[in-house]
């Protein structure tokens, strides 16, 4: 059986830069892959949050980046990098967790019967983990 393949958008991993918590995704998940097409959105022009976070995480290796041309005429109502994650999860030979915000998105994910998590979804999964002592402070400056 192949081993558990997680796939993230790139809303969770801006978000969790954005709150400080990106240090989190390694600790949750020892390995984490993301598409060309996620990176190349998180890295552009390096403004924003998760860009120097993601560039040194692909560098470490801990985050990988495979290729993957997303598939439009499946994913329609989503953007080329949810549907490139998406895509990737399909044609993954095994279990897989996506980690994406995306309402559209994570209800194509559930369809499909791929697991899906979200932000909020990592935050009490961390604080389960007694990785952090409260994930109020986070969503709400998330949220503000």
């Amino acid at each position: 059986m192949a081993e558990r393949l997680v796939a993230a958008d790139a809303s969770p991993l801006i978000g969790l830069a954005a709150t400080g918590a990106f240090h989190l995704l390694r600790t949750l998940f020892d390995q984490i892959t993301v598409t060309a097409t996620v990176r190349d959105e998180v890295l552009a022009g390096g403004r924003l949050p998760g860009a120097a976070e993601l560039a040194e995480a692909i560098r470490d290796g801990w985050i990988n980046v495979l290729d993957i041309r997303p598939d439009l005429a499946a994913f329609i109502n989503l953007d080329a990098g949810e549907a490139s994650t998406l895509t990737l999860a399909v044609r993954h030979a095994g279990p897989c967790l996506v980690l994406m915000d995306d309402p559209a998105g994570r209800s194509h994910a559930q369809r499909l019967g791929i697991a899906v998590t979200g932000l909020a979804g990592m935050l009490a999964a961390a604080k389960n983990a007694r990785l952090t002592p409260s994930v109020r402070p986070l969503l709400e400056w998330l949220a503000g």
